[in-house]
């Protein structure tokens, strides 16, 4: 009898020994497999001008990072987004357009208690579920009025940055003079208030603070996924919107215009802190298993509130409208994953894509459940095969009264922003090259970025490949049409063939009239798939002044700190 127990006994033990074994084995197979999906790093610029990166051809601010990235990669040179901050951040987190979420009307404001519904699944949590590693640095502006919209509650691990649509570049807060608030300091680690920066120029604080996450992480608790936000180019607050420190004003003294001089400072530290964070990813040995993604959430504002002198030209427009100057980019990938690199893409792509494609990247499950707009665009980035993609919703907005999409080669548009009164080709700078733009191949190749990812280059690039790549990224504008006539989208919708047309110069609504009526259609099918704008009034209790001086979850009061 005592022999049977001490034999039921080891057998326990051995049955538990053999299952903690297993155990073991199991988390060291699927920590391998966690191991072996890539790192996804994603850039987001704002407020950045289409023309001002001279990837596209303009000599007079050089970009040299940003231009290494996409000539080590992919140049997508049909990318499109949202026409505004808030919409085109929740079609990226959502694989949405913004008429699927409610936020197809304007940004969400500083004191306004909405955010992307709590009902849409964001990016950084379908990345987590597959074993990623989530941070964020930068910019939110997704909605702050309770902890539950902000960035820790919506799938990230970390978060620091500010929440609001911009903040000062020294003083981190935020002010806006129409609405009567005293400034209120927006600057978090997590969900504490973070002062120890205040002073140096955030555009390097966001892009040492990205450093750091990519420093500190643990390949051996799973990839890393990280969402690097950039204030840059952005304008600051209304009292002092153009803000650039001496070292980068210097590089660009070629500029006369003070604004735009100031703005191309502040374009030359978003290039700058590119190049930061890629070097951190080379020095961490992470570049061999890592996708880099870089765009800007919409086109650059020229004239207007908070206008930067930024420039989309030759495309017509600027940001918040239905114009290609608003909504059309380039967007740059690079790995050595991607088994096509070195070339410009003319394919047609959508911020709605990235979700999709990243998800299909790290392998997770049932996204394809999830309603989405966007498109797996793997085989595009990689192989260069066309997409699925042929249709894109630019907006159907109910309060501002316009509405735009393409379908197939075509772009409809009626009513418009502002009164139409930046309808047209903004942004014609003078010629002020840099004096050093004669030898902007090997400006390139002096950069962080060309030196981090040039020994992943599947051939040795030379300048002649560096000026044949960049020649195609040039948008060359159809000619006046005299049949054509002028598009006034108030009085009459416009119609233009844009897949040869980028520039919007011939409006072919009275030649094209049944074509009219087939966007038409397509319009009306997506009105009757669209969910109501979600907008909410101003809430005076999110004032600064109420809250300990911040900027914060004002339905729930919290210290300043």
């Amino acid at each position: 009898m005592e022999q049977s127990r001490k034999m039921f006994k080891l057998t326990n033990v051995l049955g538990v020994f053999l299952w903690l074994l297993l155990l073991s084995v199991l988390g060291i197979v699927l920590g391998k497999n966690a191991q072996n999906k890539p790192n996804i790093i994603l850039m987001m610029a704002d407020d950045l001008g289409s023309h001002d990166v001279s990837l596209r051809g303009s000599n007079q601010i050089l970009t040299p990072n940003i231009d290494a990235l996409g000539y080590q990669g992919v140049i997508f040179n049909r990318h499109y987004t949202a026409a505004l901050c808030s919409p085109s951040r929740s079609a990226l987190m959502t694989g949405k357009y913004s008429i699927h979420t409610g936020m197809q009307y304007y940004v969400i404001a500083a004191d306004e208690a909405r955010s992307v519904p709590l009902s849409e699944k964001l990016l950084p949590q379908y990345l987590k579920e597959a074993g990623y590693k989530t941070h964020m640095a930068g910019k939110w502006h997704l909605g702050m009025a309770k902890k539950a919209f902000t960035p820790t509650h919506r799938g990230f691990d970390s978060h620091v940055g500010y929440l609001v649509s911009q903040v000062d570049y020294f003083d981190f807060t935020f002010w806006l003079s129409f609405t009567g608030y005293e400034r209120g300091f927006d600057f978090r680690y997590n969900e504490s208030v973070y002062r120890d920066r205040v002073g140096e120029y955030l555009p390097d604080v966001l892009a040492d603070e990205a450093s750091k996450i990519i420093y500190n992480h643990d390949p051996s608790q799973g990839p890393l996924f990280l969402y690097y936000a950039q204030i840059a180019p952005h304008a600051g607050n209304d009292d002092d919107p153009l803000q650039a420190i001496p070292e980068d004003l210097m590089k660009v003294g070629h500029i006369k215009d003070p604004k735009r001089r100031t703005y191309a400072a502040m374009v030359k530290a978003l290039d700058r802190s590119v190049g930061t964070v890629v070097k951190a990813l080379k020095e961490k040995g992470m570049l061999e298993n890592s996708i880099i993604v870089f765009f800007s959430d919409n086109g650059g504002p020229t004239e207007g509130f908070l206008s930067l002198q930024a420039s989309n030209y030759p495309l017509r427009g600027q940001k918040d409208g239905p114009w290609e100057g608003s909504l059309r980019g380039m967007a740059l990938a690079w790995s050595p994953l991607l088994r096509q690199r070195h070339r410009v893409s003319d394919h047609l792509t959508h911020i709605t894509d990235w979700l999709p494609t990243f998800a299909q990247i790290a392998g997770v499950k049932f996204y394809r459940n999830s309603s989405l707009d966007g498109d797996n665009i793997w085989d595009t980035l990689s192989y260069n095969k066309p997409p699925n993609r042929r249709e894109m919703v630019h907006n159907i907005d109910p309060i501002t009264g316009y509405s735009s999409i393409y379908f197939n080669g075509w772009k409809y548009i009626n009513g418009t922003t502002n009164n139409g009164e930046f309808d047209s080709w903004l942004g014609d700078m003078p010629f002020e090259d840099d004096p050093e733009a004669f030898r902007y191949p090997q400006i390139v190749m002096e950069s962080d970025v060309w030196r981090a990812l040039n020994p992943f280059a599947r051939k040795r690039l030379q300048a002649r490949d560096l000026e044949g790549l960049r020649k195609q990224t040039r948008i060359v504008c159809q000619k006046k049409i005299s049949q054509a006539k002028d598009c006034n989208p108030l009085k009459a919708p416009c119609l233009f063939y844009i897949q040869n047309d980028p520039c919007e110069v011939n409006n072919l609504a009275d030649l094209q009239r049944s074509r009219v009526k087939v966007m038409e259609e397509r319009l009306r099918y997506f009105q009757k798939t669209s969910v109501p704008a979600i907008n909410l009034p101003h809430d005076p209790a999110a004032n600064p002044a109420l809250n300990g001086g911040l900027m914060t979850w004002w339905l729930e009061k919290e210290c300043s700190k």
